[in-house]
């Protein structure tokens, strides 16, 4: 199956594609072909215009799939008329019940021992291979291509198909540049805070307000103090970019 067109969103080269089209696309993949996919929010996507090798790391992917509204309403607006949010909770419990294999890295003991518990309820057939809470490094640890030996060892052993990492970004973007080269066979899905998801440790909100564009604002409500300053930023961002439009 070919790769979909990509199409430039302030700099970020996304794939113009939707769930359904990108569940097909990995069911069909060959796996050996070792690479990563990236799923850049608005946040990330601001991060990018000032960090040239984030970017180039988003642009590189095997997929770089829209993970917000206003990026899929571009696509649709450049004519890609197909393309919706791909989100990584959906995708991963659709990939869930497929033939394909799978390992967790991320997010702490407690919550993966939860999300273990949460998957042999709801899928039962699932084949995960492994769960890891890798140990807390700062930012600068990957951005100098430093590696988790151990974690990288188990995961060539296990050779998953799919290895789904729960890192908050920008740090799992460059987790990720920093390990694929040594990865054997699979490919890394930085997935974030779906890990909080899969725990159950933190509500989701209805999918309905995800295609609105309105989860932002959900999380924002939940957690201001957490998420005030990330999504100020973002809420800059795009001003200043509407500003330089009418300026």
């Amino acid at each position: 199956m070919k790769v979909p067109e990509r199409y430039n969103y302030l700099g970020v080269e996304l794939n113009a594609t939707n769930l359904q089209q990108t569940i097909e696309y990995l069911l069909q993949y060959n796996y050996d072909n070792v690479n990563y996919i990236s799923f850049p929010d608005s946040s990330v996507i601001a991060n990018a215009q000032h960090d040239e090798a984030l970017r180039k790391i988003l642009n590189q992917a095997l997929l770089t799939l829209p993970d917000g509204l206003p990026s899929a309403l571009y696509a649709r607006y450049k004519g890609f008329k197909s393309v919706s949010t791909v989100s990584g909770f959906l995708l991963c419990n659709s990939l869930l019940s497929s033939n394909l294999s799978h390992y967790f890295l991320g997010s702490s003991a407690d919550a993966l021992e939860k999300i273990k518990n949460n998957l042999e309820h709801k899928f039962p057939n699932a084949k995960v291979l492994g769960y890891c809470s890798p140990p807390f490094h700062e930012l600068d640890y990957f951005k100098k291509g430093l590696l988790l030996e151990n974690e990288l060892e188990e995961i060539n052993r296990l050779q998953p198909d799919l290895v789904w990492i729960g890192i908050s970004s920008p740090k799992q973007d460059y987790f990720i540049n920093a390990h694929v080269s040594k990865l054997k066979h699979g490919i890394l899905l930085g997935v974030g805070g779906v890990f909080d998801y899969l725990s159950e440790n933190k509500k989701k909100s209805p999918e309905w307000v995800k295609k609105i564009g309105f989860r932002w604002l959900w999380r924002l409500l939940k957690e201001p103090r957490r998420l005030g300053p990330k999504y100020w930023t973002v809420i800059k961002f795009y001003f200043s970019i509407i500003w330089k439009k009418i300026g």
